[in-house]
């Protein structure tokens, strides 16, 4: 599971700042700031609730839709995380990071929609 946030971790730093190509806000860029260390320290309702913040003074932004998403996402609200990415997805349409963020939850998201389970690591299996 921490892989899974580390990775996570990684997409939200490799595509903030770089979906919608414009400056943020001082304060946008202060909270979101605050939610990418939170996130990197695993505290994922703080990131949530910092990159909430950012929302409410950038609702459009899709920097801070995406990185809104992979905190919903972390903590298990897919269905919301979904809409996010789409609409994020929807203000940067040419994002190269925003599209691979996506495919990558959307490969998730298939998989638990249809009530596929994760593999269990080869160790499990030789007891």
């Amino acid at each position: 599971m921490r892989w899974g946030l580390g990775l996570m971790l990684v997409v939200i730093l490799l595509s903030w700042g770089c979906a919608s190509g414009t400056t943020l806000p001082r304060q946008v860029h202060a909270e979101m700031k605050a939610g990418v260390w939170a996130a990197e320290h695993n505290y994922w309702q703080e990131a949530l609730f910092r990159f909430e913040r950012a929302k409410a003074l950038a609702p459009s932004n899709p920097d801070v839709l995406n990185d809104l998403a992979v905190a919903l996402e972390a903590l298990g609200r897919y269905d919301e995380a979904l809409a996010l990415y789409k609409q994020a997805l929807q203000g940067a349409p040419k994002s190269v990071a925003l599209k691979k963020n996506y495919a990558r939850f959307a490969e998730f998201y298939t998989s638990y929609a249809k009530g596929v389970q994760p593999k269990k690591d080869d160790a499990s299996a030789s007891r």
